[in-house]
């Protein structure tokens, strides 16, 4: 008779103090005939390439080196034999005696992204030398039709002086510190720029208002003078709404150019810096500290001695 204590379905019995297999890695000499099944995949998915298509990207890698190695060759030549431009900047005619004392290129010396800007702040200051001219044309006609010889002969007056003034300041003032800073990535020149070009958009406002005795053909003088002659009224007019149209642009420029400078990581503190080694490195301060230093020597020697 069977004993029903035993389990038909159970398995050989394991003794629980038999220690578990060990895992052999391979030998040295063992083959794994198996590939890796990722390795296989891979290789499957893998898509061919076409002899032809392989012709064609060793040409494109040939061009891109040989064009790579025209570029290296003529930044070389430019080390051992750089080009000399011509000064051009201030642009003066060429019987002035006085010539352009450096060489100045948008194309060549600003960044390809700030071109743009450089050439609109280059137009807004050719439009505001165009606006000084009708400024004074408009003021010499109300001096000539107006009976108040003194208000409108000081306004002409002043407006001589911001004609020989500031068309050479908007040149060298404003135009020429974004220039350089553009060109240098100069925080000092942005800061230089920043702080003119502002108040430059502020005269802008006051000279479109035209108060009297200030040199600007503007609204209030026009009303002024419209009752001796509506011809010069609406020619003052004219001066007041041009001397608003430079207004936008200017501001615009401030803020994209703000704009490029936070970008570019520059500070105040760089500014600082930069301000103090441009005076450290000039020779005429240098001369002043020398002397100053000097001075105080041979004061605190004096004084010793007596």
């Amino acid at each position: 008779m069977a004993d029903f204590s035993e389990n038909p379905f159970a398995g050989p019995q394991a003794t629980p103090f038999k220690e578990p297999p060990q895992y052999q890695p391979p030998g040295p000499f063992t083959s794994l005939s198996a590939p890796n099944p990722p390795t296989a995949a891979i290789e499957k998915a893998a898509p061919t390439v076409p002899p032809s298509d392989l012709k064609k990207m060793k040409e494109l890698q040939s061009r891109e080196e040989a064009i790579a190695k025209q570029e290296a060759e003529l930044k070389a030549k430019e080390m051992q034999h750089p080009r000399v431009h011509p000064n051009n900047f201030p642009p003066l005619p060429p019987c002035c005696p006085i010539k352009p004392c450096c060489y100045v290129s948008l194309t060549e010396q600003i960044p390809p992204s700030e071109q743009w800007k450089m050439k609109l702040l280059t137009a807004v200051m050719i439009y505001y030398w165009v606006v000084l001219i009708y400024n004074f044309i408009c003021t010499v006609a109300g001096l000539v039709v107006s009976t108040d010889t003194a208000t409108y002969g000081t306004t002409m007056g002043v407006c001589i002086a911001y004609l020989f003034l500031f068309l050479p300041c908007s040149l060298f003032c404003w135009w020429y510190p974004a220039y350089y800073a553009y060109k240098n990535n100069s925080s000092l020149g942005y800061l230089w720029f920043f702080l003119v070009m502002s108040v430059q958009t502020i005269g802008f406002a006051i000279n479109a208002l035209g108060l009297p005795n200030l040199g600007a053909a503007g609204f209030i003088n026009s009303v002024i003078v419209f009752n001796a002659s509506k011809a010069v009224g609406a020619m003052f007019i004219i001066c007041g709404l041009l001397w608003i149209v430079p207004i936008p642009f200017s501001a615009v420029l401030v803020f994209l150019v703000h704009r490029y400078y936070r970008s570019s990581g520059k500070s105040i503190n760089e500014a600082t810096q930069e301000a103090m080694t441009g005076a450290a490195s000039n020779k005429y301060v240098r001369q002043a500290a020398v002397g100053a230093a000097k001075e105080g020597i041979k004061a605190s020697v004096t004084g010793a001695t007596s």
